[in-house]
């Protein structure tokens, strides 16, 4: 395939993801609040769905390993403690910011003033902890393990889907006694699917084929650091970041430009998207004031250094590793959870 086609795959299926975002109006950070503060249990069970069909769509890859010269690796990754620690850290951010990172992406299609300063501080957060790698890098460490890897594919899938499914009936219990009925998602009567599990399932299906086109899964954070250190190669500032362990860690895609590496690809076309679909369904502003822009500084900040530290986001750690089998991807979201109940009981006090 030529190089320009298989760049703009990336910018594609990043346009399509915004658009499903930005259309039905789903959001992870809304998904995790909703079930926090009002027992509401909707948006997280189409994450649910969105988990089971995208590991579905990733076990057959993952199991052939290469297709037509074209290789498949999750993102299976180690287990650090670096890894609770920075979903801790990130899910705070996830409610005190403008959203979690593909939220703030998605708002800033939408021109919302503050997604532009979380954006911003995001990619500082990112940019600080690539400069102090090595410090948080040293954090005890145990090898990866993947559901596929220590099973065998077919029952590593079952276990997940076996995790999910009990995940499930949890919320929906949950639902019930705290709310006294369970909002559905699927009207049988009327073959109706709620909005928001038609954006989980089109979520799921738009990362398999990204993950089947390009051989990676979808990813966003490691665009953060990436972007801060071209700002300062562009920009000149005198930062000796050629030496930072993260940029030997990681020379080749910093060898690559903004439009060339694809994650930044991928990244650009959420903006994209998000924007033509609010070009089309113009949204509501959220009104900037001086408390709301201190918490998008602050939440952006430390979404960027969190999602850096955790091996990736509610996009690379949650929904792409929990579908490429790995352990590091459940982790996350047990400590991006803790984090968020901090977040929001600490938003709630910053706006009253």
């Amino acid at each position: 395939m030529p190089e320009n086609l298989y760049l703009l795959n990336y910018i594609i299926i990043g346009s399509l993801l915004g658009a499903t975002l930005n259309y039905f109006q789903f959001g992870f950070s809304s998904s995790f609040r909703s079930l926090i503060v009002d027992n509401n249990t909707l948006g997280f069970r189409s994450l649910l769905w969105m988990l089971g069909l995208a590991i579905l769509l990733f076990s057959p890859l993952l199991a052939v390993e290469s297709w037509e010269g074209q290789t498949f690796e999750g993102f299976i990754r180690p287990l650090s403690l670096a890894i609770p620690i920075g979903a801790f850290i990130f899910g705070i951010g996830m409610q005190i910011g403008c959203g979690c990172t593909s939220g703030t992406l998605n708002r800033v299609g939408q021109l919302q003033p503050l997604s532009f300063t979380t954006l911003a501080f995001m990619i500082v957060g990112g940019t600080i902890a690539a400069a102090t790698f090595n410090d948080w890098q040293t954090l005890p460490t145990s090898p990866a393990i993947s559901f596929q890897n220590s099973f065998g594919w077919l029952p590593g899938l079952a276990i997940q889907l076996i995790i999910l499914l009990g995940l499930y009936k949890v919320l929906t219990l949950h639902e019930q006694k705290q709310t006294g009925q369970i909002e559905p998602l699927f009207h049988s009567e009327n073959w109706k699917f709620h909005p928001y599990l038609l954006a989980g399932l089109l979520l799921a299906v738009l990362n398999a084929i990204l993950f089947l086109v390009t051989g990676a899964p979808w990813s966003i954070s490691s665009a953060f650091p990436f972007w801060g250190i071209k700002l300062i190669e562009f920009t000149g500032l005198p930062i000796d970041w050629p030496f930072w362990d993260y940029a030997l860690e990681n020379s080749k895609s910093l060898n690559q430009t903004p439009f060339t590496n694809p994650v930044s690809l991928t990244t650009f076309g959420v903006i994209f998207g998000a924007l033509v679909v609010s070009i089309i369904h113009p949204r509501a502003k959220i009104k900037a004031t001086p408390v709301r822009l201190l918490m998008s500084i602050f939440g952006g900040l430390i979404m960027g250094f969190g999602a850096v530290m955790a091996s990736g986001c509610n996009i690379g750690a949650f929904f792409s590793g929990i579908a490429s089998g790995s352990l590091h991807g459940w982790v996350w979201l047990v400590f991006a959870l803790f984090g968020n109940i901090l977040g929001l009981r600490m938003r709630a006090y910053l706006l009253k």
